[in-house]
């Protein structure tokens, strides 16, 4: 075996374990990307800003929220879709992590916010909402984004 036909079966030996890494990177890049960039209804604020929001629409759905999870994913929401207007109350039971809730009416509009609502650590747990307001959608977003947007009464939210 020549020098050259050696060097050349190391350099070849060399781009395949080079090729396999970055295709075992890229492998494992793909789940993180997709958890890095959350799926479901777009939910854009006056902002320009835009949530991607998991619709809960039913009673089950509506009863487990964001109970026993971790966090949102970044960009995420949760977005429970009510039947009929009503002044619906939430409680933080199972939570892990604080949320700021935001009620909205028929037309859109933040009729309620509880900011930076926390974890319940002990029952009977606190509920949140308004106490005769009517909302049909009710929007779970991270801790301290209606502060950074500047959310206030009566700002549309479109979705």
């Amino acid at each position: 075996m020549t020098v050259r036909s050696a060097y050349s079966k190391i350099l070849m030996k060399r781009f395949f374990v080079i090729a396999g890494a970055i295709t075992l990177l890229a492998s494992a890049a793909i789940p993180i990307y997709s958890r890095l960039r959350p799926e479901g209804q777009p939910i854009l604020f006056p902002s320009g800003i835009t949530l991607y929001a998991e619709v809960v629409d039913t009673p089950e759905t509506r009863n487990q929220g964001l109970m026993f999870r971790d966090h949102l994913p970044i960009g995420g929401a949760m977005l429970f879709v009510f039947q009929k207007s009503q002044a619906y109350r939430f409680w933080m039971k199972n939570c892990k992590f604080p949320i700021d809730i935001i009620w909205l009416n028929r037309k859109k509009e933040i009729v309620y916010i509880s900011k930076n609502t926390p974890p319940c650590k002990s029952e009977p747990c606190t509920t949140y909402g308004p106490e005769k307001t009517k909302a049909l959608y009710v929007l779970e977003v991270a801790a301290g984004f209606s502060k950074k947007e500047r959310l206030k009464l009566g700002t549309t939210i479109q979705f």
